[in-house]
């Protein structure tokens, strides 16, 4: 039992990059179901992720993450994120593998976007349906992005990850990488 929430904490780890736009945006978007564009009046892409990167957070803690977010004007977003765990030895899991999930909400502020999702599927045996929360800060040009991610029960307990007061997460560096939101 301890290690399926071993798994499930620190497997759900991956990350999204922020907006580069030089002005303030917001979107806020409840956690309901992912709507393809094609159902919407309003469907053209008003903010978008995509990018893939690794964090390396310390020996025995590291993953990788890849995907899109789109949201359009009416709030619907779409996409897929998947993280490929490679390492949680330093916490004494050896199992390798990918968890896929969809987004719930996005938000983007300045340079720093917000996502919730939801599990799709996964090799961990990670509960397709367990929520997660992440966040990224884009550094710019020649720094690195920073960002988290998580169970959104452990990181989100009061769903306010798309709300205009996330709750605050630790800041870890893509160690490679790059992120692009707009």
């Amino acid at each position: 039992m301890r290690y399926l929430t071993t798994t499930r904490c620190l497997s759900i780890s991956l990350l999204l990059a922020a907006c580069s736009a030089d002005r303030l945006t917001d979107v806020p978007a409840t956690r309901a179901a992912s709507a393809s564009p094609s159902f919407s009046s309003s469907s053209a892409v008003e903010h978008s992720f995509t990018g893939s990167g690794i964090q390396n957070i310390f020996p025995g803690f590291s993953y990788g993450f890849s995907g899109a977010i789109h949201s359009d004007g009416n709030g619907r977003v779409w996409g897929k994120i998947i993280t490929h765990i490679y390492d949680l030895s330093a916490f004494g899991v050896s199992d390798t593998g990918d968890i896929v999930l969809s987004p719930t909400c996005l938000r983007v502020v300045g340079n720093t976007a917000y996502a919730g999702l939801v599990v799709t599927s996964s090799t961990l045996g990670v509960p397709v349906g367990s929520l997660a929360v992440l966040w990224v800060r884009d550094g710019g040009p020649g720094a690195p992005d920073v960002g988290h991610s998580g169970p959104a029960d452990a990181f989100d307990p009061n769903n306010l990850i798309c709300s205009d007061t996330p709750p605050a997460m630790p800041a870890d560096p893509v160690t490679s990488g790059n992120f692009v939101v707009r």
